[in-house]
């Protein structure tokens, strides 16, 4: 099977913090995960240590149930997170997920790398992380400038 990856770059109106937090604390990853814009996230279990483990249940607005499960390879706060990545539903099918957090003051780039996907999956990882960033956006740094 043909390996590919998809590498996403997105400048945000935030501080790394934020950012960072959105990634790693339960209360954001509810508020955003999942590319469906009407989506909404059921559980969110994160063991934040590296070799910790993660699982996100979520629904899409057709009541479809998904989990992306994984696990922690590196931790590097408010500059790298790194995991192994895999759907419930296609075990070991195992691809890995890279996002870079890169300061720039006030604003925050972030880098996201997904890489040793099966090219022949039925997923378009291109269009669902940029819908799920396009929440992130939308759903926590918009609230945020408002308080």
């Amino acid at each position: 099977m043909a390996k590919s990856k998809v590498v996403i770059e997105r400048i945000f109106d935030a501080k790394v913090e934020l950012l960072w937090e959105t990634w790693t604390y339960p209360k954001y990853i509810e508020q955003w995960f999942g590319s469906d814009p009407y989506g909404t996230v059921l559980k969110v279990d994160i063991d934040l240590t590296i070799g910790g483990k993660f699982r996100i249940q979520f629904s899409d607005s057709d009541t479809s149930v998904h989990v992306a499960r994984g696990e922690y390879l590196n931790i590097d706060k408010y500059k790298n997170l790194k995991m192994t990545w895999e759907w419930e539903s296609e075990p070991n099918q195992i691809s890995e997920l890279n996002v870079d957090f890169i300061s720039m003051n006030d604003k925050t780039k972030i880098v996201l790398t997904h890489s040793n996907l099966i090219f022949e999956t039925a997923h378009n990882y291109e269009l669902g992380w940029n819908g799920a960033f396009n929440k992130i956006e939308n759903k926590i740094i918009k609230i945020n400038d408002n308080k």
